[in-house]
């Protein structure tokens, strides 16, 4: 009786483990199947939802000075942000917190203000619906910023993958406008040691 109840034992746990394991493969396969659509609708879900609220209409460019007169709020909608190569369309924002970064694309805020002469710099996360498919551009695409106080063409001249502490990827200067992307790279979940930038000089400047 009792070499009995060890077998049936043994069987349970071999059972339980089977289970366990059966389970475990079935949530991985959900996860790497299912993860891209799932994170894909979940960021339009969110970028919807948000698209016209906090959208800052006081926004005021003095065209003859080329410099901002009234600045967005930090955190508000001031434009957007247009790829037609990559059929992107998403919210501006100012500034580049995790929070805003759930919403749409960040500006960051040490930077210029498109119109101004400088170095303009926006951030996105490389998930689907965002900044994922940027890396699918090249020379000469075309970028348009459509703000709420004028329309900004550009055009790429360069991409480049540089690492996450290279700051001279990213230089603040007031010579020539030039607008910078980036994102993380490569795509995919964790941390990410490199970034995808993409460098565009302004064309077809007109008053804003």
């Amino acid at each position: 009786m009792h070499k009995k109840y060890k077998f049936k034992g043994k069987a349970f746990v071999t059972y339980v483990a089977l289970s366990f394991l059966f389970v475990c493969v079935f949530i991985v396969i959900i996860y790497f199947g299912l993860n891209h659509t799932i994170r894909k609708y979940t960021n339009i879900i969110n970028t919807v939802a948000i698209k016209e609220s906090k959208n800052d209409r006081k926004v005021k460019f003095d065209n003859a000075q080329k410099k901002m007169t009234s600045i967005p709020s930090y955190g508000s909608k001031y434009g957007t942000i247009k790829i037609d190569k990559i059929n992107l369309d998403l919210p501006l924002y100012y500034g580049d917190n995790e929070e805003i970064l759930s919403y749409g694309i960040g500006h960051y805020a040490g930077s210029y203000f498109p119109g101004e002469g400088g170095s303009v710099i926006l951030a996105g996360h490389n998930d689907p619906g965002y900044f994922e498919k940027i890396l699918e551009l090249g020379n000469n695409d075309k970028i348009v910023l459509d703000l709420n106080y004028g329309k900004f063409d550009y055009q790429i001249y360069e991409t480049r993958i540089v690492s996450e502490n290279d700051l001279s990827a990213f230089p603040i200067q007031d010579n020539e406008e030039r607008l910078i992307l980036y994102t993380c790279y490569p795509l995919g979940v964790g941390h990410k040691t490199e970034r995808f930038v993409v460098y565009a000089h302004r064309v077809g400047e007109t008053d804003a």
